[in-house]
């Protein structure tokens, strides 16, 4: 089979499982173990948690050599998460930044950072997520999917659901056209910007101009797809149309602008999202007991996902410098050192959470991390959940939904950008 007729689909699961590649390095197939011990032995520890295990940090992307600490306990990661003006976030830029031109959220401090995202965050407020529930997100996923899985009686979750519904939501919710070429192509160069900062440099020779390049492609995607957009009109309820009718200092965005903001919204639009539903479903599925619980009371669904995010989250490491001084746990940590959040060491501290290992659908709330905490909290994370929500309420109508007899066991694996290769799943027809 040629180039030209691989399935969409297959390489779509290629990029992604060469993401999954990227950030497990040689992190053991359960790292949890280890980062209790991290936890308990050394909470505060000199050097990167990631970079031990050869996996992409984003304490230092391009291995500068800068002093890093790894932090593992629930307070302290909250404690620097919630304080933008001593613990800054602009070396979130310095890996796949460049591909986009540097306009990352996530890599913007103060007042920049501020006054970008609170007008754009309009759209992904929740209670503006929350109307297009019944009008597109739950029409995608459960008319376009499900629907079509239904008489299967089988699937691999994720190439066939996992993977594209996010894509088809994201991407329908930010403006574009109900094109699939478009839709894959695009989360295809999404994929190689993530894969661009490697461990090993002579890998990252190869890495980084590819995700340059694929930055290029995707802007040159986006662009005519905006400039159509403009010319259609500019009232829709989408982010597009939004921005079209939204000024930042008595100056409207034009396309080039929007054209950039949409290219970075899309490196995250669907593939965290892909990540959470199948770290998610894996758990849900090994406990066929809280599986039918939830199945039987729909209302739980919310606190299902939240713990299911909580004690294995995509996002299990983020990163912050410190602007000055700064003292933790005891530990001086100067200024221009990075320190590098283990999330996932986090959200199973004891000290916070009784019984951490343990999925408790009904456990008591505490503030979650996994999305991120603070002014730099994950803007999407409103309209994830509404997917989240709905997807797991769609398949809980498939019945005795269960794994697949004699497939693989499915496992998540990856020490950040945590995700399952495969789900393999099958139901009553």
């Amino acid at each position: 089979m040629g180039v030209d007729q691989i399935d969409p689909l297959d390489k779509m699961l290629g990029d992604y499982r060469l993401v999954s590649d990227t950030y497990t390095g040689r992190c053991p197939v359960n790292p949890y173990p280890m980062l209790e011990q991290k936890r308990s032995a050394c909470p505060v520890m000199q050097g990167d948690i990631l970079a031990q295990y050869e996996v992409p940090s984003q304490a230092d992307f391009m291995r500068s050599g800068r002093p890093i600490v790894s932090l593992f306990r629930y307070k302290d990661v909250h404690a620097v998460l919630k304080d933008p003006v001593n613990w800054k976030s602009y070396l979130l830029a310095e890996g796949f930044g460049a591909a986009v031109d540097n306009m990352l959220f996530t890599g913007m401090d103060g007042e920049v950072h501020d006054k970008y995202r609170n007008l754009i965050s309009r759209p992904f407020q929740r209670s503006e997520v929350r109307k297009h529930i019944d009008t597109l997100i739950a029409p995608i996923i459960r008319d376009e999917y499900v629907a079509a899985l239904r008489p299967l009686g089988k699937t691999d979750l994720m190439r066939d659901f996992a993977l594209p519904f996010p894509l088809r939501v994201a991407y329908a919710y930010l403006g574009f056209p109900d094109d699939p070429r478009v839709v894959q192509t695009l989360a295809g160069l999404a994929l190689q910007v993530l894969a661009g900062p490697q461990f090993n440099p002579e890998v990252a020779k190869i890495t980084v101009p590819a995700s340059m390049a694929a930055g290029i492609e995707m802007h040159k995607i986006i662009l005519p797809i905006v400039a159509a957009r403009r010319a259609a009109g500019t009232d829709g309820d989408d982010v597009i149309s939004f921005m079209m009718r939204t000024d930042i200092d008595g100056k409207r965005f034009d396309d080039n602008d929007i054209t950039a903001f949409v290219r970075m919204l899309l490196l995250a639009a669907g593939e965290t999202t892909t990540r959470a539903f199948g770290n998610m479903m894996v758990q849900l599925l090994e406990r066929p007991d809280v599986m039918e619980e939830i199945r039987q009371d729909r209302t739980l669904i919310p606190r299902a996902i939240n713990e299911t995010m909580r004690r294995d989250p995509t996002a299990a490491a983020l990163a912050r410098i410190a602007a000055r001084d700064m003292e933790i746990g005891g530990v001086t940590i100067p200024a221009g050192t990075a320190v590098s959040l283990s999330i996932a060491a986090a959200n199973r501290d004891p000290e916070t959470y009784e019984r951490p290992d343990e999925l408790w659908i009904r456990r008591p709330m505490r503030p979650l991390l996994s999305f991120g905490f603070g002014p730099h909290i994950c803007m999407g994370m409103h309209l994830a959940l509404a997917e989240l929500e709905v997807a797991l309420d769609a398949l809980l109508d498939l019945p005795n939904l269960r794994l697949a007899a004699g497939a693989p066991v499915p496992f998540v694996r990856g020490l950040n950008l945590r995700g399952a290769d495969s789900i393999p799943v099958e139901w009553d027809v």
